[in-house]
């Protein structure tokens, strides 16, 4: 239980320093977004080449990936229709709750958790998960954004678009490295991008504090609440149930890996994505603080249940 106390207390106490520099009149809204340009333009890419490329995938269960993958689809199409349809939120904004139910802060909270807990196995699979949530979901999400925000456009600046959009030509240079095994540990490239990763997760929660200090009234709303809910329960419950109609997989010990990540909380690149397209931040920032603290009990479960 202690280290995933330590898990969260970067996200507790960073997130809190924003907080009060942003009620202290120190940092104000358009601070904490172009902290978040900052992120989604430079410190995110970087983190994604860096891991990209540097990927050591292992034997991958396929049981593990097709079910977290399918689970992760319907999941996002389930949270589209429930905005866009029964909260009336724009287009644009529901895309992004999608992905905030589909995707896990699995980087920077949950990977060094299962470091500590579990074996190869385990830690191959979220790493396989990660990998394929880089590559696949967040080219996928960019996509739409491009397609629903940027209007009356050539086909071919659309194309233009897509390719130079940041996440997406991030992975497609990781790609590139990671297949044509050009190996850049320990070089100036590599030593740079470190330095650039790191900032991502001590920047994103300060930027996050800064924002939550100016949207402090009804944490606690119905959306909020809903997509905390999908996050960290019917995630894993719908992981389960397809497990078990396609691989007799349905109890969690027979896909760890995958489980795993289907109860850690709602990942900020959502935040930073909210800065790039104009979306408003403030429920999608109360739903991550939310579903970051519940995910204490769950996170703590699924460790109890997998290790004993």
């Amino acid at each position: 239980m202690y280290s995933i106390f330590l898990g969260l207390t970067p996200f507790i106490f960073i997130t809190l320093f924003g907080f009060i520099f942003g009620k202290l009149k120190i940092f104000d809204l358009s601070h904490a977004k172009v902290l978040n340009l900052f992120l989604f333009y430079v410190a995110v890419p970087a983190l994604i080449i860096k891991f990209v490329a540097q990927s050591e995938i292992g034997q991958v269960d396929i049981r593990q990936i097709v079910s977290y993958f399918l689970m992760q689809g319907s999941l996002g199409l389930l949270t589209f229709l429930l905005t866009s349809k029964f909260f009336k939120r724009p287009i644009p904004e529901s895309i992004i709750w999608a992905l905030m139910v589909a995707l896990s802060n699995h980087v920077t909270l949950l990977l060094p958790i299962t470091k500590i807990y579990f074996g190869t196995e385990v830690i191959t699979q979220v790493t396989s998960i990660i990998l394929m949530d880089g590559v696949v979901l967040l080219s996928v999400i960019a996509f739409f954004l491009e397609l629903t925000t940027k209007k009356n456009i050539r086909l071919t600046q659309f194309i233009k678009n897509i390719i130079l959009n940041p996440m997406i030509f991030s992975i497609l240079i990781g790609l590139l490295l990671f297949l044509l095994k050009i190996n850049i540990d320990d070089t100036p490239i590599d030593y740079v991008l470190s330095v650039l990763a790191a900032c991502v997760s001590p920047i994103g929660l300060f930027a996050i504090g800064i924002t939550l200090s100016f949207y402090t009234s009804k944490v606690f709303n119905k959306l909020t609440a809903s997509i905390s809910l999908l996050k960290l329960v019917v995630s894993p419950i719908i992981l389960l149930i397809i497990g078990f109609i396609l691989f007799d997989a349905g109890q969690p010990e027979k896909i760890p890996g995958a489980f795993f990540v289907s109860v850690a909380p709602c990942g900020h690149t959502a935040v930073v994505l909210c800065s790039a397209y104009n979306v408003s931040p403030e429920n999608i920032i109360k739903a991550l603080f939310i579903s970051t603290f519940a995910s204490f009990a769950t996170i703590f479960f699924a460790i109890q249940y997998l290790t004993a």
